[in-house]
């Protein structure tokens, strides 16, 4: 048993390693952070001294601004991470190396997704934390304890929208033979999932409710946009917007009757995890079934070159 931690332990660390200390790796996090940086730059300006911003506290318009990059710009950063976790390993032929040593396939699957997901949460917490402590010196704004604990869920949920788009990418990889492959077909479901979903779920629903387009009949626009809404909670991404908004993602979306997204103090932790749970099932079930996904073919698959 030690020796099979031991192993997993090891492998870990050389993916993590060699992620970290690659020139991608540096590229995608400069890109990113300078992003989400000048983002959170421009929000703290917009939101300092301000009293209201429409329906939403100063605070809770900051992080809403600053979960628009992370939502969209986040799932590309994962797969830049991801896409190659296992194809090139198959391609340059180490994993028949590796394999001719006392190790097991179960092993390597398991110390390489520890590996990119530790690279993952090292991006997250660096990027996320910095951008959310400029926003805040910016704006002036004074955070109590019950804040630091939000912004601390708001970093797990940045981190679980980027890892549901990583979970992806390593699974695209799984099952690919080139590297450019798994990229193009990554990168396909990412603006599929965050940019097209919307569109392609409102179709859906208005040929499953008999119209194609916009009806004045109240009840069928509401039976439309329930079918469109469920088809949404696919997207990570517009669960992760909901769970901060608290707006549903699509244009005209509802809203919960009170609470407005996690930042919105008159309300508990608890309360907002009741209005949003199925948003947040979303987001930790994608995550691991692609995850599950990835570990099985992996154990199933012909990896010779």
């Amino acid at each position: 048993m030690k020796r099979n931690v031991d192993n997993i332990f090891v492998i870990a660390q050389k993916e993590f390693a060699d992620s970290v200390w690659s020139s991608r790796f540096y590229l995608i996090l400069g890109i990113f952070m300078f992003i989400v940086l000048a983002n959170s730059y421009q929000a703290g300006q917009s939101i300092s001294g301000a009293n209201f911003f429409g329906d939403y506290s100063p605070l809770s318009a900051g992080f809403i601004s600053l979960s628009y990059p992370i939502s969209l710009l986040g799932g590309l950063v994962a797969i830049g991470l991801g896409f190659d976790a296992i194809v090139k390993e198959r391609t340059s032929g180490s994993l028949n190396v590796l394999l001719t040593h006392p190790v097991y396939r179960d092993q390597v699957i398991t110390g390489k997704l520890i590996g990119v997901m530790v690279t993952l949460g090292l991006v997250t917490v660096i990027s996320v934390g910095a951008s959310t402590g400029v926003m805040l010196s910016v704006s002036g704004i004074i955070v109590s304890t019950e804040v630091i604990g939000r912004i601390i869920v708001f970093i797990l949920l940045a981190f679980l929208v980027m890892l549901s788009y990583l979970s992806l990418s390593v699974a695209v990889s799984v099952f690919t033979k080139e590297s450019t492959n798994s990229l193009i077909y990554s990168a396909t479901a990412w603006l599929a999932l965050s940019v097209l979903l919307g569109m392609v779920a409102s179709t859906i629903a208005g040929v499953i409710i008999g119209q194609s387009t916009y009806s004045e009949d109240a009840y069928s626009y509401e039976k439309k946009y329930k079918i469109t809404r469920d088809i949404m909670y696919l997207s990570p991404s517009t669960d992760f917007m909901e769970l901060i908004t608290g707006l549903a993602g699509m244009p005209g979306g509802d809203r919960t009757p009170e609470m407005r997204g996690l930042f919105d103090t008159g309300f508990t932790l608890g309360y907002w995890v009741e209005q949003n749970w199925v948003n947040l099932i979303m987001l930790l079930i994608i995550p691991v079934i692609l995850l599950l996904v990835s570990y099985m073919a992996f154990m199933r698959q012909d990896i010779t070159v």
